[in-house]
């Protein structure tokens, strides 16, 4: 091989290794999809604890609902919890594993848990215990 050869196969080499890195970063910044497909778009709080925000249509929202609701009588209401987006559910409220008809068409809450309060039902993420939704009728 010829030095010229040699050359313009490692600027080559270099050029796709440059690509490849720059794609690497673009898609490092690219928001990762939640199960089921949808985007991540928001977070519920700040920094590296963020929960990321569920996104669910109201038909979602309506079938997670009327299958937990079934099984209310499962269910211990947490004593004075107040629910709102955000907030840290405390260790000693007992969360639940959504029902498969609840998450059947709503893979988006499938790696979440629950509580019911006040008639609601709250969606805690169990990696952080912040709540990422309330569903009310």
């Amino acid at each position: 091989m010829t030095d010229g050869f040699r050359a313009g196969i490692m600027a080559a080499a270099i050029s796709l290794l440059a690509m490849i890195g720059t794609i690497g970063v673009a898609v490092a910044q690219a928001p990762d999809p939640l199960p089921g497909g949808a985007p991540r778009s928001s977070s519920v709080g700040q920094g590296a604890n963020a929960t990321p925000a569920v996104q669910l249509t109201p038909a979602q929202k309506s079938a997670i609902y009327d299958a937990v609701s079934r099984e209310r009588s499962k269910i211990t209401p947490p004593p004075n919890f107040r629910a709102s987006v955000g907030a840290e559910v405390p260790g000693s409220i007992e969360l639940y594993t959504l029902p498969p008809e609840a998450v059947a068409n709503a893979q988006a809450a499938s790696n979440y848990r629950y509580t019911m309060v006040n008639n609601e039902v709250v969606l805690v993420d169990p990696l952080n215990l912040k709540v990422v939704d309330i569903i009310r009728r």
